[in-house]
This record gives C-alpha cells, sequence and structure tokens, in this order.
C-alpha cells in the first residue's frame, strides 16, 4: 500500500495529533468532517479499540449528521447515513479477509461522487482503495491518549490535511 512507503512530499504532508479522550477523538472527527465534501475518501486503519468508529461519529457529526446514529458496521460490512450538508457511506473492513473479499462489495456505489466515504480497516481494502484519498492512522499511546496521523494521498486530500493544520 502506498501508505507504507510516503514520498518525502507525502511525509512533510503528515499532520499528527494526540487526542487524550474519546470527547478529543470526536472533536478531531467533527473538525475533519467539516472540511471534508462530496467525492472524498477517508482511509482509517488502527488497531482494535484505537478509536475509528468515535472519529467516524465525529466526523458524521461535522458534516450535519447525528453523530448517535453511527454505529460500526462490523456485521453489515456498510452503512449509508443520508442527511446533513453531504451523505456519509460508512465501511468497516474488519471481517474481511483481504482485497479478495472487498471485490464483491459495489466499489463504485461505495466511492460516490455525491457521498464522503470513511473506511475502517481500510488496510483490508489495500488495492481496492482510491489512489485520492486521506489515510488516517489511529494508535494507542496509553490508555486513553490516541496518536492520529493524517497521510494525504493526492492534492485534494492535501487541501484537507492543511486545513486540520488551521484549525
Amino acid at each position: 500500500m502506498a501508505a507504507s512507503n510516503p514520498s518525502s512530499r507525502q511525509a512533510s504532508s503528515i499532520f499528527e495529533l494526540t487526542t487524550k479522550s474519546v470527547e478529543e477523538t470526536q472533536q478531531l472527527g467533527e473538525r475533519l468532517g467539516s472540511l471534508l465534501r462530496a467525492g472524498d475518501v477517508v482511509a482509517l486503519i488502527g488497531e482494535l479499540g484505537s478509536g475509528k468508529t468515535t472519529c467516524v461519529q465525529g466526523i458524521a457529526k461535522g458534516l450535519g449528521i447525528d453523530p448517535s446514529s453511527v454505529k460500526s458496521p462490523t456485521f453489515v460490512l456498510l452503512r449509508d447515513y443520508p442527511g446533513g450538508r453531504v451523505g456519509l457511506v460508512h465501511v468497516d473492513g474488519y471481517r474481511l479477509e483481504g482485497e479478495p473479499q472487498a471485490i464483491w462489495l459495489d466499489l463504485e456505489w461505495m466511492f460516490s461522487a455525491k457521498k464522503v466515504t470513511v473506511i475502517e480497516w481500510a488496510d483490508r481494502f489495500a488495492g481496492c482503495l482510491p489512489e485520492a484519498r486521506l489515510e488516517l492512522r489511529l494508535a494507542h499511546k496509553t490508555t486513553n491518549q490516541r496518536l492520529l496521523s493524517a497521510i494525504p494521498h493526492g492534492p485534494r486530500a492535501m487541501e484537507v490535511v492543511a486545513g486540520l493544520r488551521s484549525s
């Protein structure tokens, strides 16, 4: 995957932030959601309990969607949240065993130009992800602290990261 070896230009564009609570992770997601627009793809990567769904709830709020309606789609793989200023497609690849299983999903619909797509466990989608995307890596630092690294892939993702930096 391209993220494992970012170019020097990408490396200088990486934005990192440590959150110290669930609320701070949601707030970062909300900031991110306020910057996203239709057609944007956010690829979330992190171990269990690293805050992926919490971040998606914040993104939903930033898009104008009720964050309490956002649940992890682990068993259904995909949830569609219409409304807000832009709709949200929320995908969870936890149960997938890699790209061959991801291909059977309706990728054209999933990566709709009319909605924002956020994918948890995006590393399991490998070659199915669009080149233009924002990769958000979440990692445990302590029990309550998470390190979030935003890695842009493409000019639009670089704009979003610049927006995160300035907010």
